[in-house]
């Protein structure tokens, strides 16, 4: 029986990144749907422009289809995933969904946030030279969010909706389930790294598990998932704030990076004394 248990607890922790793969398939297809049903109602289009390959190879691919998309994914995410998660932490009314943080510790999720950001920056910058073919994929990815394609839906997307989004099924759901087969640093290990495989590619995967591990640790010391919301927030929002003047030489790529992990530190150490701890 108990064996059974554990069979079924280990499956959970997968059943939400097959939803969630699900949803992103359900929502890639409805929106090629909806554009060759609007191509094909339009005088203005030519019959070439109709065509399936014609969506996928331009439609499909503009900037703010890319940004609806993501919108209405990690949306849905929140929507799902989030009543999967109250349905098994069952919170009080008092608790409500998510605990409430005190404001100092908010400043110094969101000064490890930033600080982070600095340090993912940093190391990214001095990596960049080595794995120059790596990086080539992952800078088109950034110029999505920093570059000529950036648009209001797409900012709050990447900063606001989908860092609740990946909280609540990574470090909400995964790591939950998680810890019902593991103890807590197995738990924490485990969701970072489907975290980092989740991104889909090497330079951003190995970041994200990182901060992944980092992000799960938050929520496991603090038993709070609203903690690694902020600093999610704070890390993804940091993008449009590293000065690329402090990573041109290699001096000062290293010393920020030296100083944005120390920094990053303090506010860890701060963090967790302040709040609920849990055994390790």
């Amino acid at each position: 029986m108990e064996s059974n248990n554990r069979i079924k607890n280990i499956i959970k922790i997968f059943v939400p990144l097959i939803i969630a793969m699900l949803i992103q398939v359900v929502v890639t297809f409805a929106d090629i749907v909806g554009i060759f049903v609007i191509n094909c109602m339009s005088n203005q289009k030519t019959e070439a422009s109709k065509s399936i390959e014609t969506i996928m190879s331009q439609d499909y691919t503009q900037p703010m289809n890319q940004a609806l998309i993501s919108a209405v994914q990690f949306s849905l995410f929140i929507l799902i995933f989030g009543i999967m998660l109250y349905k098994i932490k069952k919170p009080s009314v008092k608790e409500g969904f998510f605990n409430i943080i005190k404001p100092p510790i908010i400043i110094f999720l969101i000064m490890g946030g930033i600080a982070g950001q600095f340090m993912v920056d940093g190391c990214l910058a001095l990596l960049r030279p080595v794995f120059k073919t790596a990086f080539e994929k992952y800078d088109k990815l950034i110029s999505n969010v920093t570059g000529v394609s950036t648009s209001w839906l797409m900012l709050l997307t990447v900063f606001i909706i989908s860092p609740i989004a990946e909280e609540i099924l990574f470090r909400g759901l995964v790591m939950t389930y998680s810890k019902r087969v593991m103890s807590a640093v197995p738990a924490v290990v485990l969701q970072a790294l489907l975290f980092g495989v989740y991104h889909g590619n090497i330079i951003q995967g190995t970041y994200a598990f990182l901060m992944g591990v980092l992000l799960g640790f938050i929520v496991h010391k603090t038993d709070n998932l609203t903690t690694s919301i902020v600093f999610h927030i704070a890390l993804n929002v940091s993008i449009l704030v590293v000065p690329g003047s402090l990573l041109k030489k290699t001096s000062s790529t290293i010393l920020t990076t030296v100083i944005s992990a120390v920094i990053l530190t303090i506010c860890m150490i701060f963090i967790f004394k302040k709040t609920k701890k849990q055994e390790i």
